[in-house]
């Protein structure tokens, strides 16, 4: 009586996790892929610690793991300190990915700073290849998040790129560095693409330019991807609106597969570049959120191709990688 009982829950248990109760539908995960949909993706947002903000993992940690899923490179971003030398000590640590840096021209590197600039893309190592213009503290930011008649950091202010600004374009053109608007105003970032064209700039991306900040309109995306520029979109965004469940990300607009499978349509594959700007704490991982990015774009009927082409072919070809 025994034997049958235990030969019957056993039974119970094989119906519980067999294949084809995946197939119905089932309280369990599905199995890990063979491949991760993640292989070869360059993902251009990264957060992790160091920093000054609560992240999940810290530069090893997620540079580790996304050469777990054969992921092709990772773009360190830290809003407040340079990148690039992190990006050189991870590069011997965890060999067989790429790891980039670059800067953020917040305050705490003397906000629009040509000498933070020069210094940073001569770091040892090579790997300082991102220059992003002012983020939390933009102008655009604090009278979004904070108040209306507050004043943060300005690159073109009325239209005008600043003498500083465009000391900073002449540099990014020279050293062939990619250009990051971060989160100033779309009015800026127009400016900005414009001059730094003039310049010789040939490397621009538009920092999540379709949410909350910076908000490009779709005439303004359409206006600076004819200038060479690739339009950024977010994981993170996809996660975003009124009902997220990060605190944070209630105050930002939600942008999801669905906006870029429009932008697909509006700009081209070959104009976006889909990456996760993940990493805070109580957030999925870095390649997690590559592999759902990609399984929402596919829902939304965005083919193989373009998904490729955002996420594999456009950041290597900003990064110098395929040149």
């Amino acid at each position: 009586m025994k034997k049958v009982a235990i030969t019957a829950a056993a039974a119970l248990l094989g119906c519980l996790i067999s294949p084809s109760a995946h197939a119905q539908g089932s309280s369990f995960p599905p199995p890990p892929p063979k491949v991760s949909p993640a292989k070869g993706v360059i993902d251009m947002h990264v957060h992790s610690h160091p920093d000054v903000f609560g992240r999940n993992m810290d530069d090893i940690d997620v540079a580790q793991l996304a050469k777990a899923r054969g992921m092709r490179g990772l773009l360190i971003k830290n809003h407040i300190s340079e990148t690039a030398s992190r990006a050189a000590l991870v590069m011997k640590v965890v060999p067989g990915v790429e790891i980039f840096g670059g800067i953020v021209l917040n305050n705490a590197v003397g906000g629009i700073n040509p000498s933070a600039v020069e210094w940073m893309h001569r770091i040892y190592g090579g790997r300082g290849k991102v220059v992003w213009l002012p983020t939390f503290e933009s102008d655009k930011h604090v009278k979004t998040f904070g108040k209306p008649d507050a004043k943060g950091l300005t690159v073109a202010p009325n239209g005008q790129v600043s003498p500083e600004m465009e000391e900073i374009l002449k540099i990014i053109a020279r050293e062939n560095l990619v250009l990051a608007t971060g989160h100033v105003h779309p009015e800026e970032i127009v400016a900005i693409v414009k001059k730094g064209k003039e310049l010789g700039v040939r490397n621009v991306l538009i920092t999540h330019a379709l949410t909350t900040v910076p908000g490009l309109t779709m005439a303004q995306a359409k206006e600076v991807t004819s200038l060479g520029a690739k339009i950024e979109i977010c994981f993170l965004q996809f996660l975003a609106g009124p009902n997220a469940p990060l605190a944070f990300l209630t105050h930002w607009s939600q942008i999801n597969a669905r906006h870029v499978a429009q932008a697909v349509k509006e700009l081209g594959a070959g104009s976006v570049i889909v990456s996760s700007d993940l990493g805070q704490s109580s957030n999925m991982t870095h390649p997690d959120g590559i592999e759902a990015a990609i399984a929402a774009m596919k829902k939304e009927g965005i083919s193989d191709a373009d998904i490729d082409t955002m996420m594999r072919k456009n950041p290597a070809q900003l990064l110098g990688l395929d040149s």
